[in-house]
């Protein structure tokens, strides 16, 4: 037993040892020692049994384990590497293999959980890519979680009531949380879209799902509305002023909006300028700043009652914008037919970029944009748009 204990088998056992872990603990192949020192050869010569003269050595696994356990006392090549080093062997093969389930099980869940989604691979992949569940110590937990909220959604809701639902943690979905990238990923995926990396267009994504992450951090830009209640004097004033303002959930909260007869819903601030240039507050007008966040929905749905005339974009994305607030708010297209596209485009030479999209008011007006190619913006019309008020 004496000669396991050899200093002069140090290397030597460092060797055997990192050769036979990653083989799975299997004494097999073989290893070849070169530059052995004359103590290292007499060392060795007791090790496997016959004489090494030369500074290379050529050990074969199988042959060594089977001396080993016949005249080591200890037992074969495994055992009396444990006795060497002082240290349990190490199944580097079998810990590998563990170690890869276990970063493919919050898949191979998110596969079942989400079975039959049309952005799952799409998702997953990303989710590969970008290493998110690397950093989270509970990645199944984090999946089931973020499944849970993705199974409720769309849902008008807060984001702190969809946590506490799914999570019973009020703060589980919020910003830097694995659980709400989770999600976001997925709302990306499930969109079309790429994933969002800044607060505000993280918060759009979340709404445009009926999330609301809190009550003061969007707004809808308006002009001369009025309203009673709270919030109903400062309305009031701004309108009466000629005034834009901001309203937020805050504010909707607080007052009870009065419909006006007609209202203008328009997607580019700069028309709701000009139109608080020429008229003051007289011409109602809403802007969806865009892509309509909750609050615009919310202020479309609280004027009830009047006539919610909307002119947008002729480009792709301003007709998806009009498709979504026929759909969602009761809007009317104005001046959005395909004759005043037609007439506009004497004024505009911007192409057309993205994916064609049918306007669901006007097919004709669809043909028409993709047979001239050209993008026509509210800010080429927005003297025709104002005479229009005259």
């Amino acid at each position: 037993m004496s000669w396991i204990a050899d200093p002069a088998l140090g290397r030597i056992w460092a060797v055997l040892r990192e050769r036979v872990e990653a083989r799975g603990l299997r004494a097999e192949g073989r290893i070849v020692l070169t530059g052995l020192t004359r103590a290292e050869r007499h060392a060795a010569t007791t090790l496997v049994g016959r004489p090494v003269t030369a500074s290379r050595l050529t050990i074969d696994l199988a042959e060594l384990d089977a001396w080993l356990a016949e005249r080591s006392g200890v037992g074969g090549l495994v055992a009396v590497l444990e006795a060497a080093t002082g240290a349990a062997m190490v199944d580097r093969r079998a810990l590998r293999a563990r170690r890869a389930a276990a970063r493919e099980s919050p898949f191979t869940l998110a596969r079942t959980l989400l079975a039959g989604q049309p952005w799952l691979q799409e998702w997953i992949d990303e989710l590969r890519r970008s290493g998110t569940l690397s950093r989270t110590a509970d990645p199944e937990a984090a999946v089931r979680l973020a499944a849970g909220a993705l199974a409720r959604l769309p849902a008008a809701t807060s984001r702190t009531e969809l946590a506490t639902a799914v999570g019973g943690d009020a703060h589980a979905l919020d910003d830097g949380t694995t659980a709400a990238a989770l999600v976001l990923r997925a709302l990306a995926a499930r969109s079309g879209e790429p994933v969002p990396t800044t607060t505000a267009d993280r918060r759009a994504l979340w709404e445009r799902y009926g999330v609301r992450v809190d009550l003061i951090s969007t707004t809808c830009l308006t002009l001369g509305l009025r309203a009673t209640g709270a919030a109903g004097a400062r309305l009031d004033l701004a309108a009466d002023a000629g005034d834009p303002v901001h309203l937020t959930p805050w504010d909707l909260r607080r007052c009870i909006l009065d419909p006006p007869a007609t209202v203008l819903v328009c997607e580019n601030p700069r028309v709701l300028e000009a139109v608080a240039e020429r008229f003051g507050g007289r011409v109602p007008v809403v802007c969806t700043s865009g892509q309509p966040a909750l609050v615009v929905l919310d202020v479309l749905a609280a004027l009830a009652g009047a006539r919610l005339r909307y002119h947008g974009d002729f480009d792709w994305p301003g007709v998806a914008i009009a498709n979504r607030l026929i759909a969602e708010a009761g809007v009317v297209p104005w001046r959005m037919g395909a004759g005043d596209y037609l007439g506009a485009l004497g004024r505009a030479r911007l192409p057309l970029a993205g994916a064609p999209v049918e306007p669901a008011w006007d097919a004709e007006l669809g043909a028409a944009m993709r047979h001239h190619g050209v993008a026509v913006h509210e800010e080429a019309v927005l003297g025709d748009l104002l005479a229009a008020f005259e």
